[in-house]
């Protein structure tokens, strides 16, 4: 199964944590999500997309995900997200490939717009130690 990833996903490091292994650097190809905004998520460091006709969301896709994976990624997501079916451009082509959709009604997005760089120099130290001991809490799995 294929997934775009726009937010935190997108740093290798929580990548490994979530999916309890590292992933190889091609796994992650650039792409971007059209007709799509990515902001905070309100109240927290996180980022969601919303619809938006004039913007472009850069991510990658990343390729290749068991079910494992997957489920994995639906625990690290939580309820606030539901797997959508988007089209993502990548190389000049469009693509369907499966993306974390935020749900409107449970998570709402600031006006902040998110950017990785800033993201990883603020929040990750305190994100990663937060994911590591919640995931091994909740899920019941090791982390790397």
């Amino acid at each position: 199964m294929r997934f775009f990833f726009y937010g935190t996903l997108l740093d290798r490091d929580v990548t490994a944590i979530v999916l309890g292994r590292r992933l190889p650097p091609q796994a992650f190809l650039a792409a971007s999500l059209l007709g799509h905004a990515r902001r905070r998520a309100k109240d927290a460091t996180y980022p969601v997309v919303i619809p938006d006709p004039c913007e472009e969301v850069a991510g990658a896709i990343v390729g290749g995900l068991s079910r494992r994976d997957v489920a994995r990624l639906a625990g690290y997501e939580g309820p606030g997200y539901r797997i959508a079916p988007l089209r993502v451009k990548v190389g000049g082509a469009l693509t369907t490939v499966s993306v974390f959709e935020p749900i409107q009604t449970r998570l709402q997005p600031s006006g902040d717009p998110w950017d990785l760089a800033l993201w990883q120099r603020r929040h990750k130290r305190p994100f990663v130690n937060w994911l590591r001991k919640a995931l091994n809490e909740r899920l019941g799995y090791s982390t790397p």
